[in-house]
């Protein structure tokens, strides 16, 4: 009895400790949701019990009911609207109004000297690629990846092949002579993009010592080097307004990348690869009735006006032959680690592509570590990044146009795949008594035979430095420094229908070394005036300092001559092309050409690099002016001095302005409906400079061949009075978005005139003394709409 008492007691104790919410019932209480801008009720709420698996959502009155007890929380969300959370009470109904999501104020773009902005302050146009956009696209180099995205932006791949170069130029073309490719800037650091020019204007450019025309090769541009899977946002400034704090190397409009960064010091490890096939599908529609010959009569030509081909004929598919299966594959390691806060990024990647065309293709090794590490309470932050980049083409020289013109041309009752002699390897006559160098190369023979190749090896090293000792100051440092060697070689076969029969062969050799240093130094101060107006004022400094060098070799003969018979002779003996490939070796050793024969740069001669140096020194400062968040007015200024000009002109100043009005909330009452979210207007005006390229200032002395030897003044009359080209652009555009910002359109027409524009290399008098001159010669305006 004693004992159950006992028990009694202690279950009565325990009811009484118990919290009360275990007393609570469960209810339900109903309720409807409307939107505070229309006050029409909203379909589709999400109504979740906090803490709870309890949801439901409204119907298509804005109605809705659920179990809950007294004290509870309702998160209450839909898209396009903020959430909002309700705590219930005693009542049974709960009315709710939702406000429409602002969704930009939490948008972050990345603009000039790497600094972060919302895109509702800016006052020109700017579109924002994502890294993952990027990546999932698995092309060659995060350049094609761009193609369709951005409007304004034109994509042309030069060639196609594996290793191939790719160009990109933003609202057309500005410039008559000079570059119109855009500014890469990587964490706030400028990065090279060269891309060879096989051109050397007599030898004293940096291109090949043959100065041959810029068609017979193609050479990756540099920028290419970046693994795309390293990127985390790409922003493309396409007007001189968003440059104008970049400077005359960015009238063409910049793009600029952000890197991805480790996010904690915890251990995490992402692997991903991808594998692409490649092949040609779509085919020119030609007629093969005729055999080779003029006006119905058979003959040794390639023209195709015989007589038709036999009913009987074996007829060959030899474009199809031709072309093989291209493949493609990547794969990418990434490592995030770190220590308090110090965290750290290692990444790496290997991509190889073997490409359409045979005996072509492409290899690129990539190695990036990265660190963010916060200090003195998170008012330092420091960003160091070393990347080191390998590449490797095994390239084709084009054939007479094209590959596919040259298979187009080729007869086709005549097997391709017939082009060299099985026991010496020699090329075969395709018709009889014509000699080897006298007809078309077979497109085989040319991409065996006829071969390039270019290997590069680069180390990049970036430091940013972000410093706020104050709430309302911050200063910030980005520190580059770019560095690669190049080398390469280009080889025609003795037997090349490209090649007389007495050059022998020609092999050009090249080596090329690029450095190139660029700092960007700024303070930012902010201020508010009042309640209404933010003040944010910016100045900076950038030195930039680059060089290439250039020593290049060209030979010929590296046999004596090839007879009509199409035998290959060397010091009076018959050379097979499997001798041939003996003598060669690894093609970068210029002495099997004759030594009479070799060309060399100019400054090669003297066993000096030919040179190609840029410096430029500038200061710039921003005013930047908003009211209430919805009014942004801006005026930037840069003060600059180039080395390329002379002296007399070499200083230059040119200022920005924009306005940014967010029309949707000066007028509230726009976004009441379901149609407008989000409505902005905005203009800007800016002016920027061009620069010509370095030495166009001064004629220089070149070998001369004639006369006796010696030197003389080349073809190119330099001019000590040029001036940098100068744009100006008028932009006015409009941004919505619509239906909840479900749909966007941005809307931009811009203008641009370009006054003093510099011609480079074209025709005067010869009384001039020269042939090719340069000067300050016309001007263009460029005028378009984008719509994204």
């Amino acid at each position: 009895m004693r004992t159950l008492l006992h028990v009694l007691l202690a279950c009565t104790l325990f009811l009484f400790v118990l919290p009360a919410d275990l007393y609570a019932q469960d209810r339900t209480v109903t309720g409807t949701v409307l939107s505070d801008d229309s006050k029409t009720a909203l379909t589709g709420v999400t109504i979740r019990v906090k803490g709870t698996r309890r949801i439901t959502q409204t119907d298509a009155n804005g109605k809705f009911s659920i179990k809950v007890n007294t004290g509870e929380i309702l998160q209450i969300s839909s898209v396009g609207y903020e959430t909002t959370d309700v705590k219930v009470g005693s009542g049974d109904a709960i009315g709710v109004s939702l406000k429409t999501a602002d969704n930009t104020l939490g948008e972050v773009v990345v603009t000039a000297m790497d600094i972060k902005r919302n895109p509702r302050e800016l006052g020109y146009s700017v579109q924002k690629v994502s890294g993952s956009e990027v990546q999932e696209t698995q092309r060659e180099n995060f350049l094609n990846s761009l193609a369709g995205r951005v409007a304004g932006l034109t994509l042309d791949q030069t060639s196609g092949v594996a290793g191939g170069s790719s160009s990109v130029v933003l609202r057309g073309f500005n410039s008559l002579s000079l570059s119109n490719q855009p500014l890469y800037v990587v964490d706030g650091v400028i990065l090279d993009n060269q891309t060879i020019n096989e051109t050397s204007s007599g030898g004293q450019g940096i291109g090949l010592a043959s100065d041959r025309p810029n068609r017979s090769s193609d050479y990756q541009n540099r920028i290419a080097d970046i693994n795309p899977s390293d990127i985390e946002t790409i922003t493309v400034l396409k007007g001189p307004e968003a440059t104008a704090l970049y400077g005359s190397q960015a009238s063409s409009g910049a793009i600029v990348i952000t890197t991805r960064k480790a996010k904690s010091n915890k251990l995490a490890v992402q692997y991903d690869n991808s594998f692409r096939i490649q092949e040609v599908t779509r085919w020119p529609e030609v007629m093969e009735d005729y055999t080779t010959g003029i006006n119905g009569v058979g003959a040794n030509t390639f023209q195709y006006f015989g007589p038709a081909y036999a009913p009987n004929t074996q007829r060959f598919n030899n474009r199809e032959t031709f072309f093989e299966t291209g493949t493609a594959q990547t794969h990418n390691l990434g490592v995030d680690f770190g220590v308090g806060k110090s965290m750290f990024r290692l990444s790496g990647s290997y991509f190889d592509q073997q490409g359409v065309v045979p005996n072509n293709d492409f290899r690129r090794y990539n190695l990036r570590i990265s660190n963010t590490t916060k200090l003195w309470k998170d008012k330092i932050e420091i960003t160091p990044a070393i990347a080191l980049i390998k590449t490797e083409n095994n390239k084709v020289l084009r054939s007479a146009g094209s590959y596919l013109l040259s298979l187009m041309i080729w007869p086709s009752d005549i097997d391709i795949t017939n082009f060299e002699d099985p026991t010496t390897g020699d090329k075969l006559d395709l018709f009889a008594n014509t000699s080897a160098n006298g007809e078309y190369d077979n497109p085989l023979f040319n991409v065996k035979k006829n071969r390039a190749y270019d290997e590069t090896d680069r180390k990049t090293y970036s430091l940013g430095i972000n410093i706020n000792p104050y709430k309302w100051l911050t200063i910030t440092g980005r520190f580059g420094y770019d560095t690669y060697d190049m080398n390469g070689y280009l080889f025609y076969h003795p037997q090349s229908y490209f090649l007389s029969a007495g050059t022998g062969g020609t092999l050009d050799n090249y080596w090329r070394q690029y450095t190139g240093y660029n700092h960007t130094i700024t303070a930012t101060a902010r201020k508010q005036l009042g309640k209404n107006f933010n003040l944010r004022v910016m100045t900076g400094t950038m030195w930039q300092d680059y060089e290439t060098r250039m020593f290049s070799v060209y030979g010929t003969n590296i046999v004596d001559n090839v007879t009509a018979s199409g035998s290959m002779i060397k010091n009076g003996s018959v050379v097979t092309d499997k001798d041939l490939a003996g003598i060669m070796g690894n093609y970068m050793d210029s002495n099997v050409t004759r030594s009479s024969t070799r060309l060399r740069l100019l400054r090669n001669a003297r066993g000096e690099y030919n040179l190609n140096q840029l410096r430029q020194q500038a200061y710039f400062g921003e005013a930047a002016l908003s009211f209430k968040n919805y009014a942004f007015l801006s005026y930037t200024h840069r003060f600059e001095e180039a080395s390329t000009l002379p002296l007399k002109n070499r200083k230059y100043n040119y200022p920005g302005g924009s306005l940014s009005v967010i029309v949707s909330d000066i007028f509230p009452e726009l976004k009441r409906n379901s149609l407008i979210s989000y409505w902005k207007l905005r203009t800007s005006l800016a002016g920027t400079a061009r620069l010509n390229t370095p030495y166009s200032t001064q004629s220089v002395f070149v070998n001369n061949f004639a006369s006796g030897g010696g030197f003389s003044y080349g073809f190119f009359n330099n001019n000590e009075d040029l001036r940098p080209e100068r744009q100006s652009t008028y932009e006015l555009g409009t941004e919505f978005r619509l239906f909840k910002s479900r749909l966007n359109f941005d809307i931009t027409y811009y203008n641009t005139l370009n006054k003093g524009q510099i011609i480079q290399n074209f025709r005067l008098s010869y009384g001039t003394g020269f042939v090719l001159n340069t000067q300050n010669a016309a001007s263009t305006r460029n005028q378009g709409v984008e719509i994204a």
